[in-house]
């Protein structure tokens, strides 16, 4: 398994508008934390040091996948590069 949930910032004023994320919700720069011990939910803290329970999951986020990267395939993101470092 990647051992990694995809978690992300929500921003009101989005430069980018993903396909698959409707409402309010927009995201912003994407993190990765090391997952809980059911493998599939994010541990507390990204592993940039934020905090994740204001952050939500990525849609289509499955860690629990084999060989697959830490961010799941939605399109336009910004991912963060020292989560990304450290994965």
């Amino acid at each position: 398994m990647n051992g990694y949930a995809a978690v992300y910032e929500v921003v009101r004023n989005p430069r980018h508008s993903p396909a698959g994320v409707t409402g309010q919700e927009h995201i912003g720069t994407v993190h990765a934390a090391e997952t809980d011990d059911s493998g599939e939910q994010p541990g507390p803290a990204t592993l940039c040091g934020l905090a994740t329970a204001a952050m939500p999951q990525v849609p289509g986020d499955r860690p629990t996948e084999r060989a697959e990267t830490w961010w799941p395939p939605v399109s336009a993101i910004i991912i963060c590069a020292e989560c990304d470092m450290e994965t």
